[in-house]
């Protein structure tokens, strides 16, 4: 009896709920339904040496791609002004058919230079208890009291199984 009284209570809530429905010139009839926002995480940094913000997010996502989007900011606790001692940001791409991925992302330390990276990670074959694929990397350093840096790159093969 209860879970009737329960469902009876639902059902009344839900019928009751006001829906305006609009009609076009050829008399089709709509329901106008709020836009959904993509959920946007903010990271808040406070440690003994630093303090900083940042936010991540979704820009675009379908059933074959993905590209996220993250930047920040952060301040030692001894410095003066109110221009961030450090700041930059990243973008990522998922393939998800393959779940091959790649990334670029930039930072810059006044004074000091900018850090540019990029990657890439391409599955190369998959099976139901492994995985191989080849990951690619590069960054440079550009600028501040050392100079431009030569470039750091790499390229590797990971082969994982599960026993």
């Amino acid at each position: 009896m209860k879970s009737f009284i329960v469902f009876a209570v639902f059902v009344a809530i839900s019928v009751a709920l006001p829906f305006e429905v609009f009609e076009d010139e050829t008399g089709q009839e709509f329901v106008l339904v709020p836009v959904q926002r993509q959920r946007r995480d903010v990271t808040w940094l406070v440690d003994e040496d630093k303090y900083g913000l940042g936010q991540k997010g979704k820009f675009f996502s379908n059933n074959n791609h993905q590209f996220d989007g993250s930047y920040g900011a952060s301040k030692a606790w001894g410095s003066h002004g109110l221009k961030p001692d450090t700041f930059g940001g990243r973008l990522d791409y998922i393939n998800k058919p393959s779940g091959s991925t790649g990334f670029v992302g930039v930072d810059r330390t006044p004074g000091y230079g900018t850090d540019v990276t990029a990657g890439a990670k391409y599955n190369i074959a998959q099976g139901k208890n492994w995985g191989a694929d080849v990951t690619g990397q590069y960054g440079r350093h550009f600028g501040g009291p050392g100079g431009t840096g030569k470039p750091e790159a790499g390229v590797s093969l990971n082969v994982e199984g599960k026993f």
